[in-house]
């Protein structure tokens, strides 16, 4: 019976590793808010003037919202995020819908609460997977 113990502890040990690693990590974020236009009371960007995906604080930095756009009927939608880093935040896309899109170009805002590891100042980087957007160091 010994033995099998000994045998058993190392075995034991790097489950209990492996478990404590998985609770450091960040699970991926959910939007808490998901819809058509531009954040209700936030003055989009100069630079999205064309139609340039932009990224805002909402609530003094307790969310922020990710603005994509695309059609109307068929709008383009972030998934989830996750922290990366205190400074950075990566973004994933929801899976485009099948079917007939119309052809217009409008923005789709989606909102999540920041995640506890971005730190509360500085700037902010929401890696997209074909751009990088900037969350500002001030939180409106």
């Amino acid at each position: 019976m010994l033995r099998t113990t000994t045998r058993l502890l190392p075995a034991v040990a790097a489950i209990l590793v492996v478990a404590v690693l998985a609770g450091c990590s960040t699970a991926p974020g959910k939007p808490v808010d998901d819809y058509a236009g531009e954040p209700k009371g936030v003055e989009a960007p100069a630079s999205s003037a064309g139609g340039a995906s932009w990224a805002a604080w909402l609530d003094g930095g307790e969310r922020f919202a990710i603005v994509l756009y695309g059609s109307s009927t068929c709008p383009p939608k972030v998934a989830t995020v996750s922290a990366t880093a205190n400074d950075s935040i990566t973004a994933t896309l929801a899976p485009a819908p099948g079917g007939v899109c119309t052809h217009d170009f409008v923005p789709h805002t989606t909102v999540f609460t920041t995640p506890d590891r971005i730190a509360k100042s500085g700037e902010v980087s929401v890696v997209l997977p074909d751009s990088t957007l900037t969350l500002p160091a001030d939180r409106g």
